[in-house]
């Protein structure tokens, strides 16, 4: 089976429950002989705005493409722009088909949806693409992914006011592109070992 997954990303570019079990899933579908591709959402590129797809490298066994200039990422910051992840973003049209013509998948595995745009699930329910989704954080339910609300408190009843207020000391989408842009990674490795 050709199967490809949307996953955050992966160590030591991104951590935690979600990355180590979609790298452990797709590992072990590849030693039981299935054709796997990861797809994350990368980096902000200087060259163009438009959201992109590209082939990035190999982790392991596992080929993988990067969405470039992706919707914001916001793990556990929040957002403050919610329009940044519901407005019509540019898109290369080109490179999500070019990418799903090439690896033909048979399934479309999401592990979150933070980053991916909606117009490539489109395109994969265009195509007949069957989607698994398998949530790892709340992203969906809460832009916090966690139930916390601003006070501290879990919040027992989201709505589009209290998710607001909530949000209203969020991290700015400027931070978020910059908190999840590649060059970063080796920076926080070096400001752990200064802290030590």
């Amino acid at each position: 089976m050709r199967i490809l997954h949307y996953t955050l990303g992966f160590s030591p570019y991104r951590s935690g429950g979600l990355v180590r079990y979609a790298t452990d899933l797709m590992e072990a579908q590849i030693k039981l002989g299935h054709k796997v591709v990861a797809l994350y959402p990368g980096g902000t590129s200087c060259l163009t705005k438009k959201c992109h797809i590209k082939f990035d490298n190999k982790y392991g066994h596992i080929p993988t493409y990067e969405i470039v200039n992706p919707l914001p990422v916001p793990l556990m910051y929040g957002l403050k722009d919610v329009t940044s992840i519901t407005s019509v973003v540019k898109i290369d049209v080109r490179s999500f088909e070019k990418l799903l013509k090439d690896i033909r998948p048979e399934v479309i595995h999401l592990h979150t949806l933070m980053g991916l745009p909606l117009r490539f699930l489109e395109l994969a329910k265009e195509g007949d693409i069957k989607i698994v989704f398998t949530s790892h954080d709340y992203f969906g339910l809460c832009l916090k992914v966690n139930f916390i609300d601003e006070t501290g408190c879990v919040c027992c009843s989201a709505t589009p006011d209290r998710c607001k207020k909530c949000n209203d000391n969020a991290k700015s989408t400027l931070f978020l592109q910059l908190r999840n842009a590649k060059f970063i990674a080796p920076l926080k490795k070096l400001i752990k070992l200064i802290r030590r």
